[in-house]
């Protein structure tokens, strides 16, 4: 039978850590989706509470792992799901272009889903090299490289130059 001071501490866990699952989620998702995936990582951790890091800031990276991974799959299933839809759609309406020059938004759709998780990660939740590591379950050398790479290809896309771009010939 499970101890009182399990569920004590896996409340403590949620409580501490529930705002950052969310406010992840809601950055990466629509507002009722992300509640759908809190709680189904909430879920997943109930389900593996005995195998939970014990230290919180390291939980709280496993519950962010354990998040993207959620996200991933509901994103797999909407692919599906459109794909069926446009299956069975007669023809497909193609989204006018946003007005003006290009927006953040616009700049960061246009970037492959790892780059645009990497630049999420870094600068929307703020995490470290090493935690972004732990979430991504890759090395900090790997994230430095990632992210370097990923900002060079966001920069164009902003309209800033590159380097390669300034230091072309004429």
């Amino acid at each position: 039978m499970e101890s009182d001071a399990q569920a004590e501490r896996f409340d403590r866990l949620y409580r501490s850590t529930f705002r950052r699952v969310m406010a992840y989620c809601l950055r990466r998702t629509s507002e009722s989706a992300a509640h759908d995936a809190v709680a189904e990582v909430y879920a997943v951790a109930w389900r593996r509470r005995k195998r939970l890091p014990g230290d919180e800031h390291d939980a709280a990276l496993w519950l962010l792992g354990v998040a993207r991974n959620v996200l991933a799959n509901q994103a797999r299933g909407q692919r599906r799901w459109s794909r069926l839809l446009l299956r069975v759609a007669e023809r497909a309406e193609v989204a006018p272009p946003p007005p003006g020059g290009p927006d953040l938004s616009a700049a960061l759709a246009g970037l492959s889903e790892g780059d645009r998780e990497i630049l999420r990660l870094a600068y929307w939740d703020e995490l470290s090299h090493q935690d972004i590591a732990v979430v991504l379950g890759i090395s900090p050398g790997a994230v430095a490289t990632r992210l370097h790479r990923a900002r060079e290809r966001l920069r164009p896309r902003l309209g800033f130059e590159t380097k390669e771009a300034h230091h072309a010939p004429r």
